[in-house]
């Protein structure tokens, strides 16, 4: 048989890839795109990669747990004003433009008022879409100007001087933040323009093997809060408002089983204490009150209004309890 093939194989519930060849050595590899990975020559069985799994389970658990550690966690952001933006290390406060700058535009500079701003020209404001991109092309124009400005000083120390640094935004796999071209040059990912210069340079240092300048942990705990692109609209200040359970708007009665109402009669957390809808309160926007036996019943109001709690209705065989009690009432909440 000649050529590659590429099979998978089932160990222990986990899916192994086994790549074979013409090679004649077998090896274990453990990726983000690929996973645990076996590579042999073509005579190599399902049994046999099985095995060297087995035996070298330690060194595959480190492997694992270090992509874990490194995958980004994508933190989203809002297109609206004062959202954080951090370029080279410094946080930048969103400012939406109102038509002074060119209208896909996006620049970060110093208010003398404000500090670090990033000001969005208003049409690209407007377009969740357009801002996303423009704000992506800030980040890769800001790498771009500052490799222009220190990568010299960086591959000089290689045995490839004249080594091209580049900024690109088609790196799109995880953990993957420099990429080498097959000519020996560098791309770099654009959302590396928000690391601070130091850990920038630590970075090339590392892709290069060149001597640490700076703490490698610290490094990673930044590349995994990098912002990756994703941006979200502004929330509705109404539906920013409703009840987090229920969603009921402002004024309005909660649902029967919504877990953040309280009881009208106790306020206590409701949880089929009284019949029908006897205790229910209305949503204030306030969040959830204190669970003292009167507080939230003053401070959201019961719809219909609700009997006095030292004088519980009688209109049911249900009713004969006097009043909510944090066992009763509290603690059934999760049925609710």
């Amino acid at each position: 048989m000649t050529g590659k093939v590429t099979r998978t194989a089932n160990h222990g519930g986990v899916t192994i890839t086994i790549k074979t060849s013409n090679r004649t050595t077998i090896d274990l590899t453990v990726t983000p795109h690929e996973g645990i990975t076996v590579h042999g020559p073509h005579t190599l069985t399902d049994d046999d990669a099985r095995e060297l799994v087995t035996r070298r389970k330690h060194w595959v658990y480190r492997e694992l747990t270090k992509l874990c550690e490194q995958a980004p966690t994508n933190p989203a952001k809002t297109l609206r004003d004062g959202e954080q933006f951090t370029i080279l290390g410094t946080p930048h406060t969103l400012r939406l433009a109102d038509g002074r700058r060119p209208t896909e535009s996006a620049a970060a500079h110093s208010d003398p008022d404000r500090g670090p701003v990033l000001e969005l020209g208003p049409t690209a404001a407007a377009d969740l879409d357009i801002a996303r991109r423009t704000l992506i092309n800030l980040h890769t124009d800001t790498a771009d100007k500052w490799l222009k400005e220190n990568g010299a000083r960086i591959t000089r120390l290689t045995t490839n001087p004249d080594m091209q640094l580049t900024v690109t935004t088609r790196i799109r796999t995880q953990a993957r933040w420099i990429i080498r071209r097959p000519t020996g040059n560098l791309a770099l990912h654009w959302a590396l323009a928000q690391l601070p210069t130091l850990h920038l340079r630590e970075l090339l240092h590392r892709t290069l093997n060149l001597q640490s300048i700076a703490d490698g942990h610290e490094l990673d705990q930044q590349l995994r809060t990098l912002w990756l692109g994703e941006l979200a609209a502004p929330q509705n200040s109404r539906d920013a408002a409703a009840c987090p359970a229920c969603h009921a708007q402002p004024g309005t009665l909660h649902t029967n089983l919504c877990d953040v109402a309280r009881c009208a009669l106790t306020g206590f957390q409701r949880g089929y204490c009284h019949p029908g809808t006897t205790c229910l309160t209305i949503w204030t926007a306030a969040g959830p009150a204190p669970t003292s036996a009167r507080s939230t019943a003053s401070s959201t109001e019961p719809w219909p209004a609700a009997p006095n709690p030292a004088t519980p209705p009688t209109t049911g065989p249900s009713t004969t309890t006097t009043a909510c009690t944090p066992s009763a009432c509290g603690t059934s909440a999760s049925s609710a």
